[in-house]
């Protein structure tokens, strides 16, 4: 079931998603280019909506959306799936930030048809820590010697 959108949208929480993100991109990361992606809009916990890709949850609705799109979505339990075109894409910021790989590469996720030129992140939009770098489940600072 297609939901019907009158623009289109960042959505939230790359950053904090950075793996769930690169993990659905697959091979597709390598190419370094954006990538079409058909997502799936879910509900979540209380009114939340979240932003689904390749069977992974990669964003969610920000709070401006929600009421938008909260109404096309089907009742809780229903069998429908609701799609809605976009992208995936990379954004590369100098000096990294947190949550970007080595190269500043950030892979955030656009919402609707998309726009011959994306527009800029909004400010205030991610609000989730980025998860610490860890290796089997150990902080890598704690992996570092100690001074």
């Amino acid at each position: 079931m297609p939901l019907m959108l009158t623009g289109g949208f960042h959505a939230a929480e790359a950053p904090a998603l950075q793996r769930a993100i690169i993990q659905a991109l697959g091979t597709d990361r390598a190419r370094g280019v954006p990538v079409q992606a058909e997502l799936e809009i879910v509900r979540g916990r209380g009114e939340n909506l979240a932003v689904v890709w390749r069977n992974a949850i990669v964003g969610f609705v920000p709070a401006d959306e929600v009421d938008a799109l909260a109404g096309q979505l089907p009742p809780a339990g229903a069998r429908e799936v609701t799609v809605v075109d976009g992208s995936v894409f990379p954004v590369v910021h100098e000096p990294p930030r947190a949550g970007d790989d080595k190269h500043g590469v950030l892979w955030r996720i656009w919402v609707g048809r998309v726009p011959d030129e994306i527009p800029p992140v909004p400010d205030g939009l991610d609000h989730l820590d980025v998860p610490e770098p860890k290796i089997l489940g150990i902080p890598v600072n704690r992996l570092r010697d100690a001074p």
